[in-house]
């Protein structure tokens, strides 16, 4: 797959220099076919990254936590259950803290807990449901999101 698109960009590039080279005397050419092909180029390369699955560079809104991968120096590689129970990658800036965090969230992990993501509220005491967060263990990823042990006997429904 690789290979097709390295010679199709080959192509494209061989024949958008000819273009060029056999338009450069008309100026109306040039205006529009310069933004048009950087256009092209740009929307090949978002959607051929889209295609491979590479992480979303930001950090999750909900879902539940499944694995994350510390890449020392630059990122925190992040794998989530999002909606509809699609997993889903992402990619955040590493940071200490964030080390910190994620690992302890992995600890709670392996020991059967479920943890999920989702908005701290402003006074960080309370969650959706008025329970104390206190008691369930928040772990903070950064901006207004952290971790929180899921409380599913409370959500489910009860037994006849």
């Amino acid at each position: 797959m690789i290979e097709t698109l390295i010679f199709g960009l080959i192509v494209l590039s061989s024949v958008c220099l000819w273009l060029l080279i056999e338009g450069r005397k008309s100026p109306k050419f040039l205006v529009w076919f310069i933004p048009v092909l950087l256009m092209l180029v740009t929307s090949t390369y978002v959607t051929y990254s889209s295609i491979l699955g590479f992480p979303k560079p930001a950090i999750p809104k909900v879902g539940l936590y499944l694995s994350h991968y510390i890449d020392e120096p630059d990122w925190i590689y992040l794998w989530v259950l999002g909606e509809n129970e699609i997993p889903m990658s992402y990619r955040i800036v590493f940071t200490k803290e964030k080390r910190q965090a994620l690992e302890a969230v992995k600890g709670a992990s392996a020991e059967g807990k479920f943890m999920i993501i989702k908005d701290v509220d402003e006074e960080g005491e309370k969650g959706d449901d008025g329970s104390d967060e206190e008691n369930r263990g928040g772990f903070t990823i950064g901006g207004d999101r952290g971790f929180y042990e899921w409380d599913f006997k409370s959500s489910m429904p009860p037994k006849n």
